[in-house]
């Protein structure tokens, strides 16, 4: 039995264009980490939720001196008149805790991959942003549990997007690729640790 190399691959990489593929590859990459994880805890952002996005989020302790946060957050409805963010955004990080992991200061190290659609001052952003940056955070010990998170980022994305005017015919295509530099992640999170 021949196989047709091209024939298989074709699918493979459509499927890794999609965002369910980048969304399976990097689960697929994050199995060894969280695998071996010794302490686990759950976690939201209530920054996020101020902007009704519901998060949430998973932090696994894989080393004496690291763990990994696996967050997700979507926003499907406007808020707010004459804003739009709808959006869906998953973003691994891989933290250095300087005491131990979940507790005082710790650096990290992200990427983030993020579909969205933008309105604002009358003008439509709808694509998707691949990119990666640095994290700084502090986790204060409120009890054997409950810990609080802060945490501020900052990285460079790439956005590749349909940008047009409202009440004007969609692009066919992207029109609006480029570099820029963002606060790839801020917040304030509650996180409950489970074991």
């Amino acid at each position: 039995m021949k196989i047709n190399s091209k024939g298989t691959a074709r699918p493979l990489l459509e499927l890794l264009k999609s965002s369910r593929g980048t969304i399976l590859v990097l689960i697929l990459a994050l199995i060894p980490f969280v695998g071996n994880a010794q302490k686990i805890a759950v976690k939201t952002n209530l920054l996020e939720w101020a902007t009704v996005s519901p998060n949430i989020s998973a932090e696994f302790v894989v080393s004496p001196t690291m763990s990994l946060d696996l967050t997700a957050s979507f926003n499907e409805w406007t808020p707010y008149k004459n804003a739009k963010f709808d959006h869906f955004r998953i973003q691994p990080e891989l933290r250095y805790w300087f005491q131990r992991p979940m507790a005082q200061h710790f650096l990290g190290f992200t990427l983030m991959y993020i579909d969205y659609e933008l309105l604002r001052k009358g003008e439509y952003h709808d694509g998707q942003g691949i990119g990666g940056g640095f994290t700084y955070g502090y986790d204060f010990v409120l009890s054997k549990r409950w810990n609080l998170e802060l945490t501020a980022g900052i990285g460079a994305l790439y956005r590749f997007e349909k940008k047009y005017d409202e009440g004007t015919t969609i692009p066919s295509s992207n029109n609006a690729n480029r570099w820029c530099l963002v606060p790839i992640k801020l917040g304030v999170t509650l996180s409950y640790v489970i074991f």
